[in-house]
């Protein structure tokens, strides 16, 4: 009788242990479920561009004091948010003013203008919304560790409605990549890593307006040691 009530407590243990493992099962697999049905993506902090009808404008200049360092980031990061915007938005109404169109406006003024205003509401852009990008701050290299690589990119971020002229989105933004330290920059290192940080740059403020994995969003200095691994 004594070894009947250990074996039934013994089966009990095991019945329990089998349930509690099936249940974890099924709350993992109910999880991968809604991964694989739902993805990873998270909606845009500004959701301006995913409803209705519009034309929008992207239009990035430099405020920064270095002008060696920035050349010709302005127009890369520019026409960089133009393309994820236009792939990425989910909305079929929606049309980005090409590029090339913002670049002859630019070269006709001599890249000076008084505010994003002026560039929508010009007659060869028409643009119902401009998002404009002031690079504030620009750099592959710390000037006190010149043998070390690290981008760092200060921009404001703002929509501006052409209609009326209001400033719907303002919001600055520091990109930092790899996010937490630097990367040892040999020869040749800074050339092929410049293109690479313009694109995380350029990514990093398109998620503010469409849909986007929130994983890969949140960038590690170990995938990026990997991902930048240029030499």
């Amino acid at each position: 009788m004594e070894r009947i009530r250990k074996f039934s407590l013994f089966s009990l243990l095991s019945l329990l242990l089998f349930v509690t493992l099936v249940v974890a099962g099924c709350q993992q697999a109910l999880l991968t479920a809604l991964v694989l049905v739902n993805g990873t993506d998270v909606k845009p902090k500004y959701d301006l561009l995913l409803k209705g009808e519009k034309r929008v404008a992207v239009v990035c200049r430099s405020m920064a004091s270095n002008p060696y360092d920035v050349q010709n980031a302005p127009r890369e990061i520019a026409r960089q948010i133009s393309k994820l915007i236009d792939i990425n938005v989910r909305n079929k109404k929606l049309k980005v003013v090409e590029p090339v169109k913002i670049e002859t406006w630019l070269d006709n003024c001599n890249n000076d203008f008084d505010n994003f205003l002026e560039i929508g509401r010009d007659k060869t852009i028409n643009a119902d919304l401009v998002i404009g990008i002031e690079i504030r701050g620009f750099q592959i290299r710390d000037p006190h560790s010149p043998y070390m690589v690290q981008g760092k990119c200060q921009v404001n971020v703002k929509v501006v409605d052409c209609s009326n002229g209001e400033v719907l989105v303002s919001e600055d933004v520091m990109i930092i990549d790899p996010p937490n330290l630097p990367i040892s920059g040999g020869s040749g290192m800074e050339a092929a890593f410049r293109p690479r940080f313009i694109q995380v740059v350029a990514e990093q403020i398109a998620i503010l307006f469409h849909h986007h994995d929130q994983h890969k969003s949140r960038r590690i200095d170990a995938d990026n040691l990997d991902m930048h691994r240029l030499q």
